[in-house]
């Protein structure tokens, strides 16, 4: 599932590596060969990075996943040395602590930006309703002046093989986080920085800038991926208050926190499912929950488990204990729903069965409560974990199913006809709209792809009035209805669920380009006549949004100029997407897990004039 994508992304490689070693051995090339090759050399499954393919993370993406990450468990009786000795050997490369990057300090301080202006791209998706869409009054690139586009400055990710949190931004002041912790508040138009601070893991998702009247300060909220919620003050960096959000030592946060009113609400994921790959693993304790927060204080609003704590139903082959219900992690960014009070999340597989009511389901929470108003389920008793793609049995895996979670956040809208409605699409290819008042009642659903756990939509669609732009990824995996896979951009009217246009994703990858695929993994951002779309082979593109008709592109699998010191170099496109503001284009890319391209690059694009 792609939220295990996220989660193994970088972490999968040491992952796989050491799931297979049962016991660590001292010297890092002995304990590969005598334990791990059988993983890497001949993956089953495209999530277990090749021996070739582990050499393209970073170090410290490596010593991360051992210390605080996926594989805390399985490092734990390393000592440090060790681990740094393991790191240099999957990489090839010596481990260094020396920092290459060299901001240059704005000149003047910052003064209040202002939250109300139509450039802002604020938030994962940019709005309630989660259009991931900018107006014309937002941005002044359009299908005629697209081609004019000049990169203004690129900024290259410290030891990173993976460029995934999305740039907010704010009043030309320009917020990200980063694979390393560090989160940057730079000025849109030079790249100077005004401060940085030192998260403790790495930041996925984007963060959102809001104005607390309580306090009389602007702040920035951010979802650290040790499950941790931070709330800086925007003109400092300075830390007003943090909170760990579920105790669960598998939870994550890979989903983008939303702000509504003095309100946070957090979506929860997990790494178990990479974790229960290991045979002696009590499958699985996590179970997906949302929290809310008070953003002044921090005081915890409420917490909801969308199932019941999970408790031993049998017991596995190995004589390992069995627990459910588990996971239905959620790794989208809720969609708020002022109108009805409503948040809304998509969630992902259960990691055992029985499986549960509440997963591969969109879920409406009351605002003030946390009560579930209603659940849609779109696939019922679908249970998987990595242990389902072991080379050899594995004991842990539940009777794999189809692994179709829905990681791309509910968008809400009202139509021209007055219709309000919901748009759910899901890794099984299905696209659907639902009557957000007659508890999710489909409407309508169509077929956009041929879905698999590496296939449909993944992490994003956008909408403009009545029409949505709905990415399909369709990497080549086992797809679960004998459909061949067709990546893809769809466009459909969302007051019949008519296709009213497909266009293949276009085919860049070259014969012997090493994690090069053709799929729209990435989410998609649309202006007021374009749509653009990363691909997993490294290219933007902007389809013109009434026939589809690719108008611009973009390879990013190169090196840029770097503002910051650090070299630049793009790859696969997958997790993030483009942000318009004014006259910019902000875009990411690399993407190192599953085995595809590696990069760092963040690129900032401005019109010519």
């Amino acid at each position: 599932m792609k939220k295990t994508s996220i989660l193994l992304k970088s972490l999968v490689v040491v992952s796989s590596a050491l799931i297979c070693s049962g016991v660590l051995a001292q010297d890092a090339e002995t304990m590969f060969n005598e334990n791990c090759a059988v993983c890497h050399l001949e993956p089953v499954n495209p999530r277990t990075p090749t021996k070739d393919a582990l050499g393209r993370f970073s170090n410290s993406s490596i010593y991360y996943a051992l210390t605080k990450g996926l594989m805390q468990a399985q490092g734990a009786p390393l000592s440090d040395e060790q681990k740094v000795q393991l790191t240099e050997y999957l990489t090839g490369r010596e481990f260094s602590t020396d920092r290459l990057e060299n901001l240059t300090a704005c000149g003047e301080p910052l003064s209040a930006p202002n939250l109300s202006l139509a450039t802002n791209w604020n938030g994962w998706a940019n709005g309630e309703g989660s259009p991931r869409s900018q107006s014309a009054d937002g941005t002044n690139i359009n299908a005629q002046n697209i081609n004019s586009l000049e990169l203004a400055w690129g900024f290259g990710l410290e030891d990173a093989s993976v460029s995934r949190a999305q740039p907010t931004i704010v009043d030309g002041l320009m917020i990200m986080g980063s694979a390393s912790g560090t989160i940057y508040a730079l000025d849109l138009e030079t790249g100077c920085s005004h401060w940085t601070y030192p998260a403790i893991s790495e930041v996925r998702g984007s963060v959102e800038v809001v104005y607390s009247e309580v306090l009389e300060k602007t702040l920035v909220v951010v979802a650290e991926n040790a499950n941790r919620i931070t709330v800086l003050d925007a003109l400092t960096g300075e830390k007003q208050w943090h909170a760990d959000v579920d105790p669960n030592p598998y939870s994550r946060s890979t989903g983008s926190p939303v702000v509504s009113g003095d309100k946070i609400f957090v979506p929860v994921s997990s790494i178990e499912v990479a974790v229960a790959g290991n045979p002696a693993h009590e499958c699985c304790t996590f179970r997906g929950n949302v929290a809310a927060y008070d953003l002044n204080f921090g005081d915890l609003l409420w917490h909801t488990y969308i199932m019941e704590e999970a408790t031993k139903v049998g017991e596995t082959t190995a004589g390992v204990a069995i627990l459910a219900p588990s996971g239905a992690p959620i790794w989208d960014a809720p969609t708020i729903d002022t109108k009805r009070n409503r948040v809304y999340v998509g969630t992902g597989q259960n990691y055992t069965r029985p499986a549960s009511a509440t997963s591969d389901s969109i879920i409406a929470f009351n605002m003030d409560t946390g009560n579930m108003d209603w659940v849609m389920q779109t696939t019922a008793n679908d249970a998987f974990t990595m242990a389902c793609v072991s080379r050899t049995p594995n004991p842990n895996c539940p009777d794999a199913g189809p692994d179709v979670d829905i990681g791309a956040s509910i968008m809400s809208t009202t139509l021209s006809n007055g219709q309000d409605i919901l748009i759910a699409g899901t890794k099984g290819g299905i696209v659907y709209g639902l009557d957000p008042d007659a508890s999710g009642k489909v409407l309508w659903k169509v077929t956009v792809g041929a879905g698999s756990a590496l296939g449909g939509v993944h992490w994003g669609m956008s909408f403009v009035g009545d029409i949505a732009y709905v990415p399909v990824a369709d990497r080549a995996f086992p797809t679960n209805k004998g459909m061949a896979p067709r990546p893809n951009l769809s466009a459909i009217d969302m007051k019949t669920g008519e296709i009213l246009w497909t266009v293949d994703t276009p085919k860049r990858c070259q014969d012997g380009m090493q994690g090069c695929f053709d799929g729209y993994s990435s989410p998609s951002s649309a202006t007021g006549d374009l749509v653009v779309t990363g691909a997993l082979n490294g290219f933007y593109f902007a389809h013109d949004q009434k026939t589809g008709e690719v108008v611009w592109e973009l390879d990013t699998n190169q090196e840029f100029p770097s503002i910051n010191g650090v070299p630049a170099k793009g790859g696969a496109i997958d997790a993030v997407g483009a942000v318009f503001s004014g006259d910019y284009m902000v875009i990411s890319s690399g993407y190192s897990g599953f085995s595809q391209m590696p990069g760092n690059a963040v690129l900032v694009y401005k019109l010519s004039k």
